[in-house]
């Protein structure tokens, strides 16, 4: 294989494109983005801030859906702009690596991050992971240079930021690397360039209407993790186990191990600032996230920072065993769950989502455990948090709601609610009757 970035573009490219074909339908909190990005094209810039998500990706979304009125379907959209940005990353992540430890780390850096299930999944799934990546990339790659971009790299940071709240960790790292490697005036420089660009977050909120919040995830993430656990601690212990097979997952069951492998041998010789640099916001964000849940979107984040030492540990293995095709074999290998079937590929809901906007006034809403019917019928999709019984009953028991759409098995608890707000079982529409996984779905209609 060829050692040109541009192979690594071709090949990252091919397999997010395939990945938007396999994955035609967002995940749960890709329909928030995409509901943001909708209402902003519509209605202005007040959506992008009245949501618990950052900014970023639905703005990027509404310009594209707003440079075509009409003419692209919005899923579309996210996931052209999600998947391009998450192409492009990889061509800092091949330059930082190559700088650190040489070409060959780069190409297979380059091609983990290009074929990795998950850093193909979450883009087409619209998720915000996409222009995370990149921003997280280019910071990377502006303060690796042989002249450190500091500026350049704050931007970066911010935009990281402007993303995903977790962003804000570039800035100190940034910062620290920079006093080490070149001058106090460049990192605050650094700091200065971040600080103007997450400004946007806050100053965004306040001008249309929403207080001065630097991140609304803060608050919410305690109150619906840690905060609103019985034991705070022992919520915090109980997932902060799991993060190691959360990390597994999420950055590649051959990839991850590299990555502990190739950190450990560069650990042994002295890590330099440039790598520490790598590793401290990867660190944080491990200790961070289990006061809200251990999942692996939130490994994979700055999970490419580690890439480069993924590389290293490959290319190392690949110069010293004999049987080198058996080994890029299980590379491959380890990221085939991207062709296999996915729970979250959930076309019914789409379809349903549909059909029920069609039978609804713009007044009636619904009541739903599936965020992605809301969705596609055109309702604001709740917040994300665990849909609870007692909120659907709650809903239902709202005049305007006329329908109620459940999952079989998953919200069991609210139907005595239903039955006493005036609710009964209907057949699905006759299209969707025989439609895969239209068994697991139950359909709620208001008595008239």
């Amino acid at each position: 294989m060829t050692r040109s970035p541009w192979s690594l573009l071709l090949l990252a490219l091919t397999m997010r494109v395939v990945g938007c074909v396999l994955r035609p339908i967002p995940a749960r909190d890709g329909v928030a983005y995409l509901w943001m990005a909708e209402q902003w094209a519509a209605n202005g810039l007040g959506a992008l801030f009245d949501n618990v998500f950052h900014p970023l990706y639905p703005f990027t979304v509404g310009l594209l859906l707003q440079a075509s009125p009409g003419q692209l379907d919005t899923v579309v959209a996210g996931q052209i702009v999600a998947a391009g940005c998450s192409t492009l990353a990889v061509l800092p992540i091949h330059f930082s690596t190559r700088r650190l430890f040489g070409d060959r780390a780069a190409l297979w850096a380059g091609v983990m991050f290009a074929i990795g299930a998950w850093f193909v999944r979450h883009p087409a799934e619209c998720l915000s992971e996409g222009p995370f990546h990149l921003g997280v990339a280019l910071w990377a790659a502006a303060l690796l240079a042989p002249k450190p971009r500091a500026l350049l790299a704050g931007v970066a940071a911010g935009a990281a930021f402007l993303a995903r709240p977790e962003g804000l960790a570039l800035v100190p790292a940034g910062m620290l690397l920079l006093a080490r490697r070149d001058t106090v005036r460049a990192a605050f420089g650094h700091a200065i360039a971040a600080t103007l660009v997450t400004a946007l977050q806050p100053f965004g909120s306040l001008w249309t209407g929403h207080g001065f919040v630097l991140t609304p995830k803060a608050a919410f993430n305690w109150e619906v993790g840690a905060g609103g656990a019985s034991s705070p601690l022992g919520h915090y212990l109980e997932n902060l186990w799991q993060v190691p097979g959360d990390a597994w997952e999420g950055l590649g069951y051959l990839v991850f191990p590299m990555m502990l492998g190739g950190v450990v041998w560069r650990w042994r010789r002295g890590l330099d600032a440039r790598e520490v640099a790598l590793l401290l916001p990867f660190a944080v964000q491990c200790a961070v996230f289990p006061l809200l849940r251990s999942n692996l979107r939130f490994v994979s984040g700055f999970g490419v920072l580690l890439l480069p030492f993924a590389g290293l540990a490959f290319a190392t293995l690949l110069q010293r065993w004999r049987w080198r095709w058996l080994l890029v074999l299980l590379l491959v290998a380890s990221e085939a769950k991207l062709w296999l079937g996915h729970p979250a590929d959930r076309t019914v809901e789409r379809d349903l989502g549909r059909w029920l906007a069609t039978q609804m006034s713009p007044a009636d809403t619904l009541a739903s455990d599936m965020p992605r019917l809301w969705f596609f019928a055109h309702r604001r999709p709740p917040p994300p948090r665990v849909i609870r019984p007692e909120d659907l009953v709650r809903w239902a028991q709202q005049p305007s709601c006329r329908f109620v759409a459940l999952r079989r098995g998953r919200s069991d608890a609210a139907l005595p609610g239903l039955v006493q707000a005036g609710f009964a079982v209907v057949e699905l529409p006759a299209g969707l009757r025989d439609a895969p996984d239209a068994g697991s779905l139950q359909l709620w209609q208001r008595s008239p």
